[in-house]
């Protein structure tokens, strides 16, 4: 669907956010009808059941008017307000390509801005990468499994001035105080991948271009 008519769709439509306890997340993916969702969906369920306590915060569903589960993420903002930390975000098949998920992030991002949070940080996949690069993500390096880290300030007018932001910033503005975190998360993992990432690497590190930012990142070390 072109972007001028997911635009359209979205304008006239009325989303808000739900938060699902571990109960009600269950009981929403079963409607899921992809394996392939379905799979990451019980992966991001073992998942924060392994790291995290669904009492304290579970996952967040982008519902319409009817109450239907459009999109999912699981997130969290630590308690000193450092950080939004973004670890699953899905959408079922039948529901891509119809700009959920950037509503949903916009959403969450909005939940951080009112709550002053001063950063945000997500790993993403290969596969993933041509979403967040259309959003304005850049990345520092790889992490000790080979996905590209994002560690950014949340910029204050929402998730869509996130590319003015990084255009308009110095280098050691977006790094922060978080100079230690970032190279501690990336030092040396590009040069200890398997062959296989090495190539899925080489290619990524094209596309993105100027948004690969480890070499800016070493010179500031």
């Amino acid at each position: 669907m072109p972007t001028s008519e997911v635009t359209n769709v979205l304008e006239v439509q009325k989303f808000h956010l739900e938060h699902l306890n571990r109960a009600a997340y269950i009981s929403s993916i079963e409607a899921i009808t992809d394996a392939k969702t379905l799979r990451f969906a019980n992966m991001s369920l073992e998942w924060w059941d392994t790291h995290f306590s669904w009492e304290a915060h579970g996952c967040v569903a982008l519902s319409n008017a009817e109450n239907m589960h459009l999109c999912y993420i699981f997130y969290k903002i630590d308690r000193y307000r450092m950080y939004l930390s973004i670890h699953n975000i899905f959408t079922p098949l039948c529901e891509r390509r119809k700009g959920y998920a950037h509503e949903l992030l916009k959403m969450v991002f909005d939940i951080a801005i009112l709550g002053h949070v001063s950063r945000f940080k997500i790993t993403s996949i290969s596969q993933s990468l041509d979403f967040y690069l259309a959003l304005g993500f850049v990345y520092w390096g790889v992490n000790s499994v080979g996905d590209y880290y994002c560690d950014l300030p949340i910029p204050i007018d929402g998730l869509d001035t996130l590319e003015h932001m990084i255009q308009t910033s110095e280098d050691f503005t977006l790094i922060g105080k978080s100079m230690e975190t970032i190279h501690k998360k990336v030092h040396g993992n590009s040069l200890i991948l398997s062959a296989t990432q090495q190539l899925i690497y080489d290619s990524d590190t094209v596309k993105m271009g100027k948004s690969y930012m480890l070499e800016k990142l070493l010179t500031m070390i």
